[in-house]
């Protein structure tokens, strides 16, 4: 009877000491910014006059992916978009209403490190490398407004067909 319950006592120990031996699960630690949410809204949030809030998540995304992003979840009905750069840096961007005439784009970005994620506070990186390239997105995507019966006319090609129509009606007729 003895040996038996040595026999127990010796399993149990050897099992615990095999569990003591794993390695716990590694958890990434997000090293958040030391600025305050004031100022990190400030640097992250840009205005624009638009409250077309498809065309906008549109322009986000051919932004990103000009930029050198890969898409990897796009959530129209939130209005937002997330993506990674050389698997080393996500951004994440939502379009929401900013009063009647305008939408707000906002941007975080977190740059994945070995031991965690931190945020991206630097000004500069939001301005330069993302809002510029969208502003100028914006611009032209503005420009090329579409007609309702035509989608895959520019309003610059239905002002030269009207114009052209225009002056043909207005030729005096050719007499015999």
């Amino acid at each position: 009877m003895i040996s038996r319950a040595v026999a127990t006592i010796l399993i149990v120990f050897s099992v615990l000491c095999l569990a003591a031996c794993q390695t716990p699960p590694q958890t990434r630690n997000v090293v958040l910014s030391t600025k305050s949410a004031v100022e990190l809204r400030a640097m992250q949030s840009r205005a624009f006059e638009t409250t077309d809030r498809i065309k906008t998540l549109r322009t986000v995304i051919a932004t990103l992916q000009d930029l050198g992003y890969k898409v990897d979840k796009v959530e129209p009905e939130a209005g937002t978009v997330s993506a990674t750069k050389l698997a080393v840096l996500r951004l994440t961007a939502t379009v929401y209403p900013h009063g009647t005439t305008q939408l707000t784009v906002r941007a975080n970005a977190l740059v994945k490190l070995q031991n965690g994620d931190s945020q991206v506070d630097d000004p500069e990186f939001y301005q330069k490398l993302f809002f510029e390239p969208l502003s100028k997105a914006m611009f032209l995507a503005a420009l090329n407004i579409q007609d309702d019966d035509d989608p895959s006319k520019s309003s610059e090609s239905r002002n030269n067909e009207q114009n052209s129509a225009g002056t043909a009606n207005q030729l005096p007729a050719k007499k015999n």
